[in-house]
């Protein structure tokens, strides 16, 4: 048996008293095993400490001639070398572990081992040699039956084609990935081939598509718990929605992805938002809010620079107590110690002038901008203000019109043709009249009858007596019955949190929509179901109507037609929002939104 016990040099690596302690009370053959198990937990959170518990694991595992735990020791290395930029030297050590793998004929070692080359290739860019790498562990995967190695495998195969800008192949591997992870029951790389795919389209400019992909990711993360994951899963969520300008629902989900970030004090994540937002706004032409969240983007990002720069200074001071702790460090290497941590210091302060720079450089950009979007918008405001002046002159001038005509109509018209009735019945009475003139005053009195119908339902159409007397509630049932009355549509009215009446214009501009907005569906849509819905949501009054028609084309919709040219007249009168969009039940919504607090 080959003794071998721990030498005062390597007790002084900076070691955790408590791996230095299992190592004194284990057998010689157990060390190399309990360092990697070491270094395997914990080589991303303390990558200073795993360093040389891995060279420690390597001097073990050869002097006791282990050849795995020595592969194994080697990979780790590389690994940890490749995380801190030292890409040569983490190459030499894959290499290590790929020959000795090779030698054991160990596959699934050998998987992992080109797996991690592929990695490293591919943060180099060298992509052909990546691809490489990457296809030969995807297929000892395969032959194992490594079923997470596969779906890896697949995943990172297509990240080195959307690389190459090979779009198709990308897709392709993609969701080869995904059906596999779904067919293994692979949660967790359901949702990474999810957001590859979601990524991918998003780049070509396909939201829709993409946005299907983030939310299915976002269902698993939620499924899995996965916290950051779902985070990030929102936001490109709500950056989807930013691309299609649906811009009230991208704010709802940036707001999602805040409250959760803020609850985890996740500073980066909150960078991010915010930085977005910022975006948003400036898509939107709100520079006020763009500002706004532009500067809490630029607090969240000192505040990085500051835990960087603390890290890079707590870091830098371990590793000197640690070698002052060390009796056999020469003053030589105290001094290149102390030189690195000023160096670091130095960058971290450039830095922090290079961002100064350019953040005021940015703010004043920002700020000449801003004027000359000011000037712009006064421009727009008084241009705007003119064209609202006129169209509330032109629709109130139509509804007097209305009103007067209606009037006449039902006061003047009509009650004289009551009193032509009254007559032809009189002299139908009191006539001595033969049969066949008999016959001819009855057919006279009913065509009389039959105008002074039309007169009156002519009148109450101009200048319904139900709106004025009653309110928009009773005025849009008796509208809506009268409509659908001999038609084969069904249709649902439904209203709440209205108990009062509103501005006259606000009321007569929303009966006149709902008018014109049915005669639309009746006309035109083809179809048998109809929702109406009117209720109050804060200071806004909001009308929806729905049905189940044959729908429209958002590219291919008429918006100079008669009919939408009238709506949106009456709904920029009423300084409301109008919004045409495909129905859930694959017809067309309406949705009238009108502040009722102006």
């Amino acid at each position: 048996m080959i003794i071998f016990t721990i030498t005062p040099r390597l007790q002084s690596e900076s070691l955790p008293d408590s791996i230095l302690l299992q190592l004194e009370q284990s057998a010689d053959s157990n060390k190399a095993f309990l360092l990697n198990n070491f270094v395997l937990k914990n080589y991303r959170s303390a990558p200073e400490v795993c360093l040389p518990a891995v060279e420690l694991s390597i001097e073990i595992s050869k002097r006791l001639h282990q050849t795995v735990e020595l592969s194994k020791a080697y990979s780790m290395a590389g690994v940890i070398y490749k995380n801190k930029g030292e890409f040569s030297t983490a190459l030499e050590f894959h290499h290590k572990s790929l020959e000795i793998n090779t030698e054991l004929d160990d596959k699934q070692s050998l998987a992992s081992n080109y797996n991690d080359i592929g990695i490293i290739y591919k943060t180099i860019k060298d992509y052909d040699k990546a691809l490489e790498s990457y296809l030969m562990a995807n297929a000892l995967a395969t032959e194992l039956g490594f079923k997470r190695g596969v779906v890896m495998t697949l995943s990172n195969i297509g990240t080195i084609h959307e690389a190459k800008e090979n779009t198709p192949d990308a897709i392709d591997y993609y969701k080869r990935a995904y059906n596999k992870a779904l067919e293994f029951d692979i949660l967790d790389a359901q949702a990474i081939a999810l957001n590859n795919l979601g990524e991918i389209y998003a780049k070509k400019g396909d939201e829709v598509t993409a946005r299907n992909y983030f939310q299915e990711t976002l269902r698993i993360d939620k499924k899995t718990k996965d916290i950051i994951g779902s985070v990030y899963s929102i936001m490109n969520i709500a950056n989807t929605m930013v691309g299609t300008k649906e811009w009230d629902s991208a704010a709802y989900y940036y707001a999602q992805a805040e409250a959760i970030a803020s609850e985890m004090k996740a500073n980066q994540m909150l960078y991010s938002i915010y930085a977005s937002k910022s975006n948003m706004y400036e898509m939107k032409q709100d520079f006020r809010n763009a500002y706004f969240n532009y500067q809490k983007a630029a607090v969240y990002q000192d505040s990085l620079y500051n835990e960087t720069k603390q890290k890079q200074l707590a870091e830098a001071e371990a590793r000197f107590e640690a070698s002052t702790k060390d009796k056999e460090i020469t003053l030589l290497k105290q001094e290149r110690l102390i030189k690195e941590i000023e160096i670091q210091q130095h960058k971290a302060e450039r830095f922090a002038y290079i961002s100064l720079i350019i953040l005021g450089s940015i703010i004043i950009f920002y700020l000449y901008k801003r004027y000359q979007n000011k000037q712009l918008q006064l421009f727009n405001a008084r241009m705007l203000a003119q064209k609202e002046n006129h169209l509330r002159a032109v629709v109130e001038a139509q509804e007097q019109e209305r009103k007067r005509i209606a009037k006449d109509l039902h006061d003047g018209v009509g009650q004289s043709l009551t009193g032509v009735r009254l007559g032809l019945n009189a002299f139908k009475v009191n006539s001595e009249l033969n049969e066949e003139n008999q016959i001819k005053i009855s057919d006279l009195t009913a065509v009389v009858d039959h105008t002074i119908q039309e007169v009156r339902t002519l009148s109450h159409q101009m200048m319904p007596r139900i709106l004025q007397e009653d309110g928009l509630i009773p005025a849009l049932s008796d509208m809506l019955e009268k409509s659908f009355r001999f038609s084969p549509i069904q249709y649902e009215f439904e209203h709440y949190g209205i108990s009062n009446r509103f501005k006259e214009g606000v009321e007569i501009g929303l009966y006149r929509i709902s008018q014109e907005l049915v005669n639309n569906i009746i006309k035109h849509s083809g179809a048998n179901r109809v929702s109406v819905q009117l209720f109050k949501n804060g200071k806004y009054l909001v009308l929806l109507v729905e049905d189940n028609g044959k729908g429209f084309e958002m590219n291919k919709i008429e918006k100079s037609g008669i009919g939408l040219m009238n709506i949106t007249s009456r709904v920029e009168t009423i300084q409301g929002e109008f919004n045409l969009s495909p129905s859930p039940e694959s017809g067309t919504l309406a949705t009238i939104r009108i502040p009722i607090d102006k």
